[in-house]
């Protein structure tokens, strides 16, 4: 999931300078993936590998990712690759494989449910954006005639525009996080952001405030935007606690995944289900 919020950039004829490059357009969402990294930071890795869909739940840090390929070159459908006291082995064992594979889907499935959730996270960014443009706009308007109000409109434009790309770079880090730890950087670094807008938007309204004396209609405009902008950050608050609450169970069920595989793994050996890799 990629989230990424359009900039605000303000501009005005009343300056003998260029109007600021338009912003980037923000990038889509992409394609929720189908690979899971998780690092358990003990036990010996392995990989579940589907070669027909390129699909791969891999954990520890140890995978051999090159034997894996040539695995893959060589090997139809699903396999299990693991390495066992720094010896890799491989099973295609099918009883032993449907295991793996259905301890893996609740992970994978609340991955899914995060996407979503980052997604709807990357629209509200796109339209808090689009909102902002167009406060920029109304700024540039106002600021007609009025040098020092409409170069400031243009300095929180930028920064509106700049802790946008953060807000979204952040929000795309929450979506993608696969530990707790890391999602909750994530997490505070997206408030963090979320209150750094606030206060440049605020501060945007005072200077609003001030041309408004001349320049009601306008003013009146800008306000009604701002309302908008309010209404749009609400839900993204509500995301984002969602967010970490499916994350804490995506932690959990990889937990139990991870115990269910490495006790696949014992099995495999014990019962002869595992050849070595050469």
């Amino acid at each position: 999931m990629i989230l990424s919020l359009a900039g605000i950039v303000l501009g005005s004829s009343a300056l003998a300078v260029q109007p600021p490059e338009p912003p980037v357009p923000p990038t889509a969402p992409a394609a929720p993936s189908k690979k899971i990294n998780i690092s358990m930071g003990s036990g010996d890795g392995y990989a579940l590998v589907d070669s027909s869909e390129d699909s791969v739940t891999m954990a520890g840090t140890d995978v051999d990712g090159q034997q894996i390929k040539q695995l893959q070159r060589s090997l139809k459908g699903h396999f299990l690759w693991f390495r066992d006291q720094g010896k890799g082995y491989v099973t295609q064992d099918a009883a032993l494989l449907t295991r793996v594979r259905d301890a893996w889907k609740p992970s994978q499935q609340l991955g899914l449910e995060m996407s979503g959730l980052g997604k709807q996270m990357s629209e509200h960014g796109k339209a808090m954006g689009e909102m902002g443009r167009k406060m920029g706009a109304h700024g540039a308007a106002q600021a007609n005639g009025v040098t020092r109000d409409a170069e400031q409109l243009q300095t929180l434009g930028r920064q509106q525009q700049e802790l946008g790309r953060k807000m979204g770079e952040a929000a795309r880090r929450q979506a993608q996080a696969t530990t707790e730890t890391a999602r909750r950087a994530a997490g505070r670094e997206v408030e963090r952001l979320q209150q750094q807008i606030e206060d440049a938007q605020d501060a945007m309204e005072e200077v609003n405030d001030r041309i408004a004396a001349t320049q009601e209609r306008e003013a009146a405009k800008v306000d009604a935007l701002s309302r908008q902008m309010d209404q749009r950050g609400k839900p993204m608050e509500t995301l984002g606690k969602e967010m970490e609450a499916l994350g804490r169970q995506q932690e959990r069920a990889s937990k139990a995944a991870d115990k269910t595989t490495r006790q696949v793994i014992a099995q495999a050996l014990s019962e002869g289900k595992a050849k070595p890799v050469r």
